[in-house]
């Protein structure tokens, strides 16, 4: 019987190597193609320009920047006079914008690219730590610095520009093309991306793809990977806040109840967090058969036999805060608060518990996982309103519109690797899911773990490199999906609805 051991292992070994061999196919070299002429001056005093714009959202209820809102639409005018000769502008709920760029066959879907406006406010007390003002828009070692550079104005300007080159070098599209420009993505949208979305059902129209913020082509973020690797957003996380009220015997606190309400509390957060929701795997394995031709063989080796490596990946991910909110819905205590003095047993003690909703897992479902670990009929919990959506649909990555997304991005990142990826936050794409099927979000510029730091954070700036590189990636995409021929080796469309 020994001798079947070998023979065993000898098999299992051969089973595995197959099974990496198949899972993750080298992507077709990047076709060698004359990128658009942009021009990177313009690029770089445009955003310098709408960096200075102060166009914070500084929280729900309050009123948006109006004045600087209508100074950036201003300048936007002045910076690219071809496109707001040629597109038809629209102002949206006063502060949005909304740009038609008509095709030639106006009964073909349009695509939409989005971007918004607003950026988030800068913490007083770190302005020392800025070494460029947070609102110059400074030009100082080959980046333009400020609030926004990264998230996202530099998405706005650079596809404003992308629009520019081609009306200059006389580009038409066959579909229409479409601009979105929301005011208040930090916030949560409902003003801006949400009102554009409403007025484009309204109309009728319903695009065959939209591309908004999201991803990046990354180097050094994804485990695995030496190499740049550019991660598409085909969905994004659902968003739950529950309220939890724990009732407890109210009395004086020389005489303590068994039973308060700040111990019926704090053993429900207790569970909570010491029982996560289940990991998934599959949309990581998504991300690696797209892109794992250039990981690690080990990796390889790893994502393409989950069944038998899932626990041992299900460890590792759960050892990074990070890494292990990519693989499951979250439970994050973020409030509390109980009593008014010292010696004093109050009747009630309250709480407030964030999840980022994994697609496939809904909001009925987590509060039904929420009621059955806290087990504790004194704790009711309700979801707080306005701060709940389910997670995204998931859009398909065996379409045209997708693959002539990733050539369009490896011809400006030849080195890079090209996979889907779940959103971690929430983006205005959202909206857009209701109109399209094919919905994806990605910024096309390169950062490292430190660049990401600086989203949200202190010295946000970007490379002028950079810069040109993302309106050439959008120049590609929109002659791409505006109706450029099909490139050999694109999958086949068997009409305008599998497309979309």
């Amino acid at each position: 019987m020994y001798y079947l051991i070998p023979a065993f292992l000898l098999f299992l070994v051969a089973f595995l190597l197959v099974r990496t061999f198949l899972f993750a196919r080298p992507p077709l070299p990047p076709e060698d193609v004359e990128l658009p002429a942009v021009d990177v001056q313009r690029l770089a005093v445009g955003l310098g320009e709408a960096i200075r714009c102060e166009t914070v959202s500084t929280g729900e209820g309050a009123p948006p920047a109006a004045g600087e809102l209508y100074k950036l639409h201003t300048q936007l005018q002045l910076r690219f006079p071809l496109a707001h000769a040629r597109l038809k502008r629209e102002s949206v709920n006063d502060f949005s914008l909304l740009y038609t760029w008509e095709g030639r066959q106006r009964d073909l879907p349009p695509v939409l690219f989005t971007s918004h406006q607003d950026v988030v406010p800068v913490d007083p007390s770190q302005l020392d730590a800025w070494q460029q003002p947070p609102f110059s828009g400074a030009l100082a070692d080959g980046a333009v610095w400020g609030r926004g550079a990264l998230d996202t104005k530099s998405t706005l300007i650079a596809l404003l520009e992308a629009v520019e080159s081609l009306l200059a070098a006389g580009y038409q599209p066959e579909r229409t093309i479409l601009l979105a420009f929301g005011h208040d993505e930090e916030i949560g949208g409902a003003n801006g991306a949400k009102r554009i979305a409403e007025t484009l059902q309204q109309r009728g129209l319903q695009p065959a793809a939209v591309l908004d913020e999201g991803g990046a082509v990354v180097q050094g973020v994804l485990p695995g990977f030496a190499g740049p690797v550019a991660l598409i957003g085909t969905a994004e996380k659902g968003y739950l806040s529950l309220k939890l009220t724990a009732a407890g015997q109210e009395g004086h606190s020389s005489a303590p109840s068994k039973n308060s309400a700040i111990g019926r509390l704090a053993r429900a957060l207790t569970q909570l967090e010491a029982n996560p929701m289940p990991a998934h795997l599959s949309g990581l394995a998504d991300t690696y058969r797209g892109a794992g031709a250039l990981a690690g063989f080990g990796m390889q080796v790893v994502f393409a036999n989950l069944w038998l490596f899932g626990g041992l990946v299900r460890r590792r991910l759960d050892a990074n805060a990070q890494t292990a909110a990519a693989v499951r819905t979250t439970t994050a205590l973020t409030m509390v608060e109980g009593g008014v003095k010292d010696n004093v047993l109050p009747s009630q003690a309250r709480a407030v518990v964030n999840f980022r909703l994994f697609p496939g897992d809904t909001i009925a479902g987590v509060c039904e996982r929420v009621r059955r670990v806290i087990g504790d009929e004194a704790v009711q919990f309700e979801a707080i309103p306005q701060a709940s959506w389910e997670a995204s649909p998931v859009s398909a990555t065996d379409t045209l519109l997708y693959f002539q997304l990733g050539s369009a991005i490896r011809q400006v990142f030849p080195q890079a690797a090209v996979g889907p990826y779940l959103v971690q936050g929430a983006t205005d794409a959202r909206y857009y899911a209701g109109l399209s099927a094919q919905v994806f979000r990605f910024s096309p510029y390169l950062v490292n773990n430190e660049d990401l730091k600086m989203i949200h954070g202190v010295n946000e700036r970007i490379s002028l490199d950079n810069l040109e590189k993302m309106a050439q990636c959008y120049a590609q995409v929109m002659r791409a999906w505006g109706g450029e021929p099909q490139q050999d080796g694109a999958p086949e469309a068997e009409s305008e609805e599998a497309s979309q």
